[in-house]
């Protein structure tokens, strides 16, 4: 692949990674605002399972607004009768109904991409929580865990045959 296509190819997928991940990152940092702004909600299960379910909520309202641009584009090329590309389903869009064909079917996915996102996160908090881990010993295991694996890492690109 790298004779190919370059070095540059291995990382092609990474923006579109990182626009995968919105829901992590909104859900992170929407919680920990609202257990700094409501600290009682750290010791009381159900205000930290509240906590989840908003934080949730939020991850699945930023993934829908990333994501629906897309899921409209490839709604439009199952639509069509005739083989197209992505390229024109986009200018099919923009000539039929401008900028705001991006937003079409937005609402419906936000209450679909919310509920499922927050139940995610809710049972993942529930479970979680039933078990008597903590975050901080979530942390702390995700710690040890990239260490050992980028020791291996470091090991395996070490070692002159593969």
């Amino acid at each position: 692949m790298i004779q190919e296509e370059g070095l540059a190819s291995l990382f092609s997928a990474v923006p579109v990674w990182f626009l995968k991940e919105m829901k992590f990152l909104v859900f992170d940092t929407s919680t920990e605002y609202l257990l700094q702004a409501y600290p009682v909600a750290r010791e009381d299960i159900r205000l930290s399972l509240l906590v989840s379910l908003v934080g949730g909520t939020l991850g699945g309202i930023a993934a829908t607004i990333v994501s629906n641009p897309a899921d409209v584009v490839v709604s439009e090329l199952k639509k069509a009768k005739t083989d197209i590309s992505p390229f024109e389903a986009v200018d099919i869009l923009l000539k039929r109904s401008g900028p705001a064909a991006f937003a079409k079917g937005i609402q419906l996915r936000m209450i679909f991409y919310s509920l499922l996102v927050s139940l995610q996160f809710l049972l993942y908090d529930a479970i979680r929580l039933a078990l008597g881990v903590g975050t901080d010993d979530m942390k702390l295991y995700l710690n040890v865990l990239g260490a050992a694996l980028s020791r291996q890492a470091i090991k395996f690109w070490e070692c002159d045959t593969y």
